[in-house]
């Protein structure tokens, strides 16, 4: 597992050296897409996932013939930060003369880089982003994948009141709830809905607290939250400080019955591949079912060809929700969006963009794909967007909401730190 991890570890290393270097200039024999993601900086290994996606969407096409007869090419920005975002969003579309940017990654990279593509009517097929205001500000050319905040922060909610609470011979009035998250975009966006919706389920918020993504002690937090007494912790950040946390949960014996984390850590193979067998009991938000059998079979082949190619060109062999997510969007872009546009023309994608309504089952991810129109409050929203939770047992993800897709039962509480001690 180690290997596996120092070897995804190398690949983006690679690809931050060869990101420094201008992207060579396609032919009017390919058709050239942007490619907006942080390949460089903090979030590089996320960015990088995403970008992995894409590519390999681009590859099985490519190997097909392309589209049109023309092969797939991408072309790279760099949005290292918000400000990069704009600049690199500029240059793609006015000096690489792009119409269509993918990717994403960072609510508030997407955010901004948003405002740009409006300005200039070119489409942006986002992957990876959850800020709930990304798409809801009546924008026509941006079309967003993943799952947004609402959905996101709700699901966690709603999961802890019907399924927690219970399981722990509570009533939703007496289960103690604590909110902690990084105080970006992405974390306070999530937050909010978890601390609006909470009373609507009856939940009792007994914490609800912000920090810094780049803190490197969580101690002071630890202690308010040991003094609050919470069940159940609602965790929203990036992997740095959620590793922080929860090593620093384990040095102080902190224990608390569960643990939900909105899916950037918990939900991904590297938590398993840091912590071990530390992780069982933890419970990770997702963007995809563990179980590929609930899928067609026309869905289970398409993910057994992008995983056999994901493993040979990236030595990757446990993809997480963020490489699944940028190929599933990239592959609905590739093979059903484009044909059905019949150009590049921004107008005539995001026509055909609209008429998408793919069923879950034909996706590698169990998530559908049909976005919402103009005039709707989430214009540009992929309105099947499905959130999943999951649960480490025996160092293994299994899928427990919701229902329909459920491959086990919730354990519940975590083991404490001392019984974590004696696991084998």
């Amino acid at each position: 597992m180690q290997n596996r991890w120092r070897g995804e570890i190398l690949v983006v290393v690679v690809l931050a050296l060869l990101a420094a270097f201008p992207a060579v200039a396609g032919t009017a024999e390919t058709l050239r897409i942007g490619m907006l993601v942080p390949f460089t900086g903090p979030l590089a290994l996320e960015g990088n996932r995403t970008w992995m996606g894409f590519q390999i969407a681009a590859d099985m096409v490519n190997d097909k013939g392309g589209i049109w007869g023309k092969k797939i090419e991408y072309v790279k920005g760099d949005s290292v930060s918000p400000d990069s975002a704009i600049s690199e969003m500029e240059r793609l579309i006015t000096v690489e003369k792009v119409n269509i940017v993918a990717g994403g990654y960072s609510s508030s990279r997407v955010f901004a880089a948003s405002e740009i593509n409006e300005k200039y009517k070119k489409i942006y097929w986002v992957s990876t982003a959850v800020a709930e205001n990304i798409t809801s500000r009546g924008l026509k050319y941006i079309f967003r994948y993943n799952i947004p905040s609402s959905k996101l922060g709700g699901a966690k909610i709603i999961y802890s009141a019907e399924k927690i609470a219970p399981a722990l011979g509570k009533k939703p009035a007496d289960l103690r709830v604590a909110i902690i998250y990084e105080d970006s975009l992405w974390g306070t966006t999530t937050a909010k809905v978890e601390k609006d919706d909470a009373p609507k389920y009856g939940l009792k918020i007994v914490l609800n607290e912000s920090y810094g993504a780049k803190v490197v002690d969580l101690s002071p937090l630890i202690m308010k939250l040991r003094a609050a007494r919470p069940d159940v912790i609602l965790m929203t950040g990036y992997v740095n400080d959620t590793n922080l946390f929860w090593r620093q949960c384990k040095e102080l014996d902190f224990d608390f019955a569960a643990l939900v984390e909105s899916g950037a850590v918990l939900g991904q193979p590297e938590w398993e591949q840091t912590f071990g067998k530390d992780v069982n009991g933890t419970l990770g938000m997702g963007n995809r079912a563990a179980d590929p059998k609930i899928l067609s079979p026309k869905g289970r082949d398409i993910q057994k060809e992008y995983l056999k190619r994901i493993a040979e060109k990236f030595k990757i062999t446990h993809p997480g929700d963020h490489h699944l997510l940028s190929f599933e969007a990239g592959y609905t872009l590739l093979t059903e969006v484009l044909p059905l546009a019949g150009s590049m023309d921004p107008e005539k994608v995001r026509e055909a963009a609209l008429k998408i309504n793919k069923s879950w089952k034909d996706s590698v991810n169990g998530m559908g794909c049909r976005y919402a129109p103009p005039g709707h409050p989430m214009a540009g929203q992929n309105l099947e967007a499905t959130p999943f939770i999951h649960q480490w047992q025996n160092q293994r993800l299994v899928t427990l909401y919701p229902d329909q897709v459920s491959a086990g039962k919730l354990k519940i509480p975590m083991p404490t730190w001392e019984q974590r001690k004696k696991m084998k």
